[in-house]
């Protein structure tokens, strides 16, 4: 039986451009956003967590119009809908078929790459793509006459093999050159490893004929030479192909963390269209300037799973360089733990409770829990207070009369 759909809201709904500028609703999220800037004092923050202690508390009101406020002030701002069991921000948008949040992380950051061009694929995309799937195998790359093979272990870089390397730079050649070894040494070691399979650099420790940490360098450099040699392709074709966990455990020697010297390569921003292209197309403009939603995407069966995978990890960073500021909406800290495992990850968490809707016990359990999670707890917004109770609207009603006359 089909249900008819509820009507949507218009995005600009939630906006406090419906509000008049001199409205103690719109001086509330003004005062709000100052105050998180102050709370940062001179140190720049880049992505703020909005959760709640319960449900329906206002905390997706609240990012929205948070949001709204920093684009007017004139920052980029991306709200991200985390909300992955009951998204809000989501709702409010015209129907589409954008992937969201769940998509870019389930689906996008899953496409198969058993082969293709590196027209389309950059080969930073590739070794993105292979951490995020935790791939074991071989990554061939091939542009022209020049051939490289990265090993992947568990999607962790852990070997690369420059197979085209001119001789005069190859290890045994280099070791000669720089009097480390004799041309006879490096002959035997090599037939050495030709029949044992094992690789160079061990088989020399082996030998006796190098100690290990007169032999780091040339190894460290070595790796480094052939990621610089990969990265700068920019057509051609590459292929995986999968390995067995055995395959890795043939006794090796490898100085240095392959993934760091990866990071220390790169020159400037990574180079990511594959992934750039798919992340762009998943984000929403709004009427609002400077303002878009990452919207959250079908539900997915592991919420809290997926928001605190390497993927999630990824994309946060990714989109902390593409925008001055980014606001995530999760679920209620007490009803899930989706909000705890991804508020490390960000600059600073605002916790919002509803006036007079839970008790102190429960909103203490909420903020300690926030704590433990070794998250950066900035502040506590008293959400829909009722001014007109006690001396409230009495003292409200003189304070923004004086600052800014009668209300439009």
């Amino acid at each position: 039986m089909r249900h008819k759909q509820k009507k949507t809201k218009d995005f600009s709904d939630l906006f406090l451009g419906n509000y008049s500028t001199a409205s103690s609703f719109a001086e509330s999220y003004r005062t709000l956003r100052t105050n998180i800037y102050f709370s940062f004092m001179e140190k720049e923050f880049r992505s703020l967590l909005v959760t709640s202690t319960g449900e329906k508390e206002g905390k997706s009101t609240t990012t929205a119009n948070l949001a709204y406020t920093m684009a007017q002030a004139g920052k980029t701002v991306l709200m991200i809908d985390a909300d992955l069991r009951k998204p809000m921000l989501s709702k409010v948008i015209p129907s589409h078929n954008e992937p969201g949040l769940t998509g870019l992380l389930s689906d996008t950051f899953s496409t198969d790459i058993r082969a293709g061009s590196l027209a389309d694929f950059s080969v930073n995309d590739l070794f993105w793509l292979l951490s995020f799937q935790k791939k074991t195998g071989v990554l061939q790359l091939i542009e022209e006459n020049e051939k490289v093979n990265i090993f992947f272990l568990h999607g962790e870089l852990v070997d690369v093999n420059w197979l085209t390397r001119p001789k005069i730079n190859k290890l045994a050649s280099l070791l000669v050159r720089e009097k480390v070894i004799t041309k006879e040494q490096a002959e035997y070691a090599l037939a050495r490893r030709h029949n044992t399979g094992q690789k160079l650099g061990f088989v020399l420790i082996n030998m006796g004929l190098v100690k290990e940490d007169d032999l780091a360098g040339f190894i460290t450099l070595h790796m480094i030479e052939g990621l610089r040699t990969c990265l700068q392709f920019k057509s051609g074709k590459f292929s995986f192909n999968k390995l067995v966990e055995s395959f890795f455990e043939r006794p090796s020697y490898n100085p240095a963390d392959l993934s760091q010297l990866y990071r220390q390569t790169i020159i400037g921003e990574e180079e990511l269209p594959f992934l750039q292209r798919e992340i762009s197309a998943s984000i929403l403009p709004t009427d609002t300037k400077n303002l878009s939603l990452l919207p959250s995407g079908h539900r997915p069966p592991n919420p809290a799973e997926l928001l605190e995978s390497n993927r999630m990890s990824f994309l946060v960073s990714y989109l902390n360089r593409r925008y001055d500021i980014l606001i995530i909406d999760t679920p209620p800290v007490l009803a899930t733990s989706d909000a705890l495992v991804l508020a490390p990850q960000t600059d600073g968490t605002v916790l919002i409770i509803k006036s007079g809707f839970l008790n102190r016990e429960m909103v203490k359990k909420a903020v300690d829990q926030i704590r433990i999670a070794q998250a950066n707890l900035i502040g506590v917004v008293l959400n829909q207070v009722d001014i007109k109770r006690g001396g409230y609207y009495k003292y409200y009603r003189k304070y923004y009369s004086e600052y800014y006359g009668k209300s439009k």
